[in-house]
Formats: structure tokens, sequence, C-alpha cells
């Protein structure tokens, strides 16, 4: 366990390939530039239009499908390890994205993610189906800090958009498998097929199993694993070299055993709070001051307090997925509609502790999503290029979920049960356009707005109360239908100092839709809205050998939506999830990206992110004043250094070989109904591969190890227990091209 700063001797090792790549590369770069170009530029799509990601004025970090087979990753959860202040965990089997401290706790049907997750352009709303989609991907996107203007509500943190492969011209296809520790077995296999002159056909398919990565403990029921089947079909015509239409289906199977936490006690010595008189001793919802022990990873891993043992332990979701994208040329104008819908089924049951007793909470409901937008956008070489549309979705969700806490007493066993029947509708409409015009050949000035009306209503008639009968609904039943709506926008600057070099500012705005509480007296809480101040360099320097972007940014966050679990009384039957507008918050911050070509084979890459996230005006109750304090999954410093390097054979075939390391500074997370604050230490984590392409190009094997540190970290709270990171995992990954 790394308890200070220093970075360890993996990352010492890269800074010093760094420092020698650097002090060598000046000398290099002009003969090596002729041999082989430098580093590819990367063309994205971050601002609805294509254009190089070092020519895009905004913070943003761009993973290529290259990069993704380097670094083996298949889990966006490993996406953090290379990426300047975002954070990627997960709570209840579901993704909890923080991007510069700025994150969504409310996982249930009527939360909203705080960071835009798309696939193709098209926007992903249920957090249980945003993991399922990490496989045959040209590139990912993500983008840092507020993106009101083009993406809309609960973009206030970001945006991820994933990019898939898209037919081609070419007849080839790939199969691939992957054995690993914990029983691992992974496959894909992708086939790309030419129809005719202008259709094109991709299929690819994906799975990935493994058995659970906790010790059972006192436990002999399955424990969460994972055994999800994923499949993507794309149909593509070129009808002309202006006009295509791309169709898409999605299949997505998420099974495997139900989510299971681990106890607090497994990191934290304290003294245990919320308990009943006959909790047994050591446990419950929390520990009062609470001091981190490192009891090494079989002891963290471990569910220790035993979960319901007679229960039928699953999960079972499904999520499908249509997608149609039309694009035309008028005159000098592209026109691009896009129709997206999604469905998404969940049957799972999820482990836990409550009050120190079995907890589950068995969750069944369905979900339709449909998203339309029709966008234009200038494609002449004029001065002005601008981007403008509209934009409508409609969600519908309906969840049956019960939490039952199984209590044994001295006076016998009993349960206290929880019900809910939540339907939920959410509808959004806006209207956006931005654009860019040039002062002159090397400033350029730019100006977006989108203005957005959201509506939410939904109606439960238990909402945590069972029915006496013959009445249908309960004392907490309620009904409620709330409207908002925002002006986002976005005033920006950038300048060509040199050919190769961009300097940038920007203000731009950022807001995530009100909603209301699961219970009837509870309330609606508003909008959150954060402004945004940046200024940044990118830039490219030894023809291309070196890459390097640079950014600091501020913010003022307002009526930041926080959501706690509380209870009234002693009694589970008296708890509630509750999300209210409790806190004004202030992040500084400076982040660098950069990029080293090293000769004609190696890649060295480093990253930092130096952050002060805080709230200014938070007062959890009439008692406790949390100003002043740091924001929860918002560590002062993390830094990230990569190093490959391809060696080429005489006959041909490439050996390509990847050391990377990431160190983060202590975050928090926090209870502060009780003041309570979980420090989770500073920690490094390190992953190797070297892998082997045939000289034909035909097949390839690859050896990798994760988390050699076998780290084992906090990724989210739940009363009484932790939902952690994954244990070292290392394993072989072989592939046959034709």
């Amino acid at each position: 366990m790394m308890n200070n700063p220093k970075l360890t001797s993996i990352a010492q090792a890269l800074i010093a390939i760094g420092s020698l790549s650097i002090a060598t590369v000046a000398v290099a770069a002009e003969g090596d530039a002729q041999k082989d170009g430098g580093l590819t530029e990367v063309i994205i799509t971050a601002q609805k239009i294509a254009q190089p990601a070092s020519k895009t004025p905004l913070a943003l970090s761009v993973i290529t499908g290259e990069d993704l087979k380097n670094a083996g990753t298949v889990d966006p959860r490993a996406l953090a390890a290379t990426l300047p202040n975002v954070e990627i965990g997960q709570e209840s089997g579901m993704l909890q994205v923080s991007i510069r401290g700025v994150t969504s706790l409310d996982m249930t049907e009527k939360g909203d993610p705080s960071a835009a997750f798309h696939v193709d352009g098209a926007y992903v709303p249920r957090y249980e189906a945003q993991a399922v989609a990490f496989y045959d991907l040209d590139r990912i996107e993500v983008l840092r800090g507020p993106q009101g203007t083009l993406y809309g509500r609960n973009a206030t943190a970001g945006a991820i958009n994933l990019i898939t492969n898209k037919p081609t011209r070419k007849l080839e296809g790939k199969v691939g498998i992957e054995l690993g520790n914990f029983n691992t077995r992974r496959y894909d296999a992708v086939l790309n097929i030419p129809l005719g002159d202008v259709w094109a056909f991709r299929a690819a398919v994906n799975g990935n199993k493994h058995d659970t990565f906790l010790n059972p403990g006192p436990n002999h029921i399955p424990l969460e694993s994972q055994d999800d089947k994923s499949a993507r079909l794309h149909l593509l015509g070129n009808f002309t070299p202006d006009t295509s239409l791309l169709l898409t289906v999605e299949h997505n199977d998420i099974g495997g055993a139900g989510v299971s936490p681990v106890p607090l006690t497994n990191f934290f010595s304290g003294t245990p709070t919320g308990t009943l008189p006959f909790t047994a001793p050591g446990r419950g919802n929390d520990l009062l001051n609470p001091v981190y022990v490192d009891r090494g990873s079989d002891a963290q891993r471990t569910a220790a307090w035993e979960f319901k043992q007679d229960l039928n332990q699953h999960r079972d979701n499904y999520a499908n997925s249509l997608r149609a994208e039309f694009k035309t040329k008028l005159g000098e104008t592209e026109l691009t509609y896009q129709l997206a819908q999604m469905r998404m089924h969940t049957d799972q049951l999820n482990n836990g502790v409550y009050f120190g007793f079995p907890f589950a909470n068995f969750i069944n409901g369905d979900s339709k999503a449909v998203s339309n937008e029709l966008r234009f956008n200038s494609t002449g070489t004029g001065p002005l290029r601008w981007v403008a549309g509209v934009y409508h979705f409609d969600e519908d969700n309906f969840r049956h979920s019960e939490y039952n806490t199984y209590i044994t007493a001295p006076f016998g066993s009993f349960v206290v049960n929880l019900p809910f029947l939540a339907s939920i509708n959410n509808k959004s409409k806006a209207a956006f356009g931005q654009a860019t015009y040039s002062l002159r050949d090397d400033t350029r000035v730019t100006a977006g707005l989108r203005y957005t009306q959201d509506r939410k209503s939904g109606y439960d008639p238990l909402s945590g109360e069972a029915a006496v009968p013959p009445a249908t609904t309960s004392s907490k039943a309620y009904a409620q239908d709330v409207s908002f709506n925002n002006t986002s926008w976005k005033v920006g600057i950038d300048h060509d100092l040199m050919r190769n070099v961009m300097l940038y500012a920007s203000v731009s705005t950022g807001y995530k839709s009100g909603g209301f509480n699961a219970e009837a007296d509870t309330g609606v809480y508003q909008p959150e809205t954060l402004k945004s101040f940046e200024a940044g360099v990118k830039g490219r320097f030894f023809e291309n050998h070196l890459q390097v972007s640079a950014n600091v940014f501020h913010y003022d966050y307002k009526n930041q939506q926080l959501t706690i679990t509380t209870c009234r009384t002693n009694d589970p039957a008296t708890c509630h999830s509750f999300t209210s507008n409790a806190a004004n918050s202030v992040v500084n911050g400076l982040e660098i990206e950069s990029k080293l070509k090293v000769g004609t084979g190696g890649e060295f890459r480093a990253t930092a992110a130096f952050t002060d996230a805080h709230f200014k005006d938070y007062h959890p109750s009439t008692t406790i004043d949390y100003s002043g304090r740091k924001l929860d999954r918002a560590p002062s410093t993390t830094i990230g250094l990569g190093y490959t390097h391809r060696f080429l054979l005489e006959n041909g075939a490439e050996i390509a070989a990847t050391l990377s390391t990431r160190h983060s500074t202590s975050y928090y997370l926090s209870d502060p109904t009780l003041d309570v604050r979980y420090r989770q230490p500073s920690f490094r984590k390190s992953d190797a591969s070297i892998g082997y392409d045939s000289s034909d190009g035909k097949w390839n094997v690859q050896l990798f190890v994760k988390n050699i540190e076998d780290e084992i970290t906090l990724q989210s709270r739940v009363p009484g227990a932790f939902f952690i990171s994954d244990p070292r995992t290392f394993g072989l990954r072989a592939g046959y091209n034709f």
C-alpha cells in the first residue's frame, strides 16, 4: 500500500525512459519523420463535426482501438487508468463516472447520470446498459467539463463517446479468445462483408465471463460474477459520395450472480453506528471516526458478513438497441438525422447488509427510450463553420423493487420489506447551435447556445410501504409531475501561436435536470448548474513526435445534487434514499496530457491532473458544516505514465510490449448525515502486456497482467458496505485475422 505521493519503481523507470527520450528525440526527429511520419493525428467528432483532436479547443482525451488493444482494455472502469481527472467505479453493478469531482449518486430509475454516455452519438440513459458496449471500437472520446451546448442536459461532468468500427469495402474478419485467472473466459469475433457497390455489412459478437472476485467468507451462495454476451450488426449504404444510411442493431445479455459488496470493517476500524438493539457486535450502517487499516487484498475482498443464504442469486438483464443515421449534403450543408431506441429489461437480486443483518434487493422492470436528433452543419471552406439542430428524447421506466432486511432478534426472526412500484417518464426537447468564425487565418471565435425543456413525471402507489388491503396504495404513495427549462451557452476563442501550437480559452455552462424523491413528503429538487472557465494549449513538436495538451479550469458549481440514505428512526422501515440541492462547490484544476514517439518503435505517454475540489457552502444539518471540505471522489493529484515499444523482427513479425502505472492521492466517500468520511489512502496500480503479431498479420497472441500491485480500492459506499475495485488479473489473449 502506498500512503505517500512518491512514485513506484515502475513509474520511476517510465520517467527515466521519457526523460532520455525527450533528450534524444530532437536530434533524431528529422530523420525519423522521414521514416515514420511521427504520431498519428486522430480525427474526432466531439463537436458534432469531424476535426483533428489537436485542433479541437476543449479538454478531451482520445483512446484509439489500437490503444485499447495494447492496454488490453475490455472494461470501462479500466479507462480511468489512462485519463486525467476521471474516476470510473461501480455501484450495484452500474457504472459511476466522476469527472473533475462531478458525479451522480442516484443510481435508481428516477436518477440521471452527470456524464452523458453515447454510443455512435446515441444517448444511453440507463447506467445498467453502459458497460456492455466496449468491443469492436474505433475510438473512445472523453470530454471533460460541462457540455451543455452540444450534448444538453445531464452533461455537467462531461461526455463519453464510444465510436464503433463501421462496415468497410473489404471482406475480412477476426476471432479472438482470452483465458485468465478467476476462470475468465472471453471471446470476440468480427465479420465484415461488402454487399455489391452500395451496401456493406459488419457483425461483431463479444462474450465476457468470470467467476466472482470475492472470497465467500461465511457465505454459501454465488457472489457477484459476470456472464455477458453482446452482438452488434451494422448495415451501411453509401448511395453517393455524399449520401449514406447506417442501420444498427445491438443485443446485450447481462448475466452472472447479483452484486455483492463487502463490509466497511474490511477497510476501517471505528465505532459502529446505525444499529438495532440486537445487531451483532462490530456491525452497523456506518463507523464513527473511521481509521483505515490495510488488511491486504484477500481480507479486503472477503464477504465477511453473511448474506441471505436461501435466495435465488441472479442477474438476468438485457438491453436491445436500434439505431439509424442518415447523412446527405445539401449544397455546402450536411444534414444528419439520427433515430435511436433502447429497450432494457432488469431482473436481478443484489446482496447486502443493513443494520448488520442480511439484506436483499429484488429488481424487476423495463425501460424504453427513444431519441431523435436532426442536425445541420456547414461543409464549406469559408471563415464560418457552424452546426445547429433539434433534439427530442422520451423515456419510460417501470421498476418493481423490494428492499428486504432479514432480522433475527431474541424474540424471533422477521423481515422488514420496503416495496416499490415506480413508473417514471422523462421527456426532453432542445434546440441548439454553435458557430466558429475565423477573425483571421490564425484566430477563431466560437459561440454556442442550447435551449432545453425537460419534464419528469412519476407515480408509485407503494413507495416503500406495503398497502393494507383492501387499499391498493400506501401512506407513502406519491405522484409527481415537474418541469424545468434551461439555456446553456458557450463562448470561446482559440489562436494559433505557431503552425502546430494552439491556445484557447472558453466560458461554458452545463445543466442537469431536476427531479423528485420517492416518497410523498420528500419533495422536489431543482436542476444543478455548472459554469466553467477554461484555458489551454495544444501543440505538436519535433515533426509531430511530441504531442502535448494542457489546460487550467475553474468551476462555479451551484445547486449540486447530492443523494444520501437516511433513516428517521432506528427502524429500517423509515429509511430512504433522498436527493437534495445540498451544496455549492468550487473546483480548480490543471491537467496535462502528452505523447512522445521514441525512434521508430517507442511511444511514451504521460498524464497529470492537479485538482482542488471543495464545498463552498454545505450544511448537511444544523450541527454539521462541510463548507471548505473536499468533494468525494476528487483526488488532488493523479499521475499516469505508460510506455509501449514495438520490436520489428527480421521475418516481418512484431513484438509489442506495454508498461503503464497510475498514482492517485487520497479521496473520500462520505455519509454527510452523520459527518462520517471514509478516506481511501493514496495508491498506485500498474499494468503490463507483451504481444506478438505474425509477419502476415494473420494471428497474434498477448500475455497481460493488470493491477500488478493487487491494490483494492473503494469505489462507492452503501449503508454498511463498500463496492470495490478488481484485484490483480492476468491471462492470455490470442486472435486470428482473415
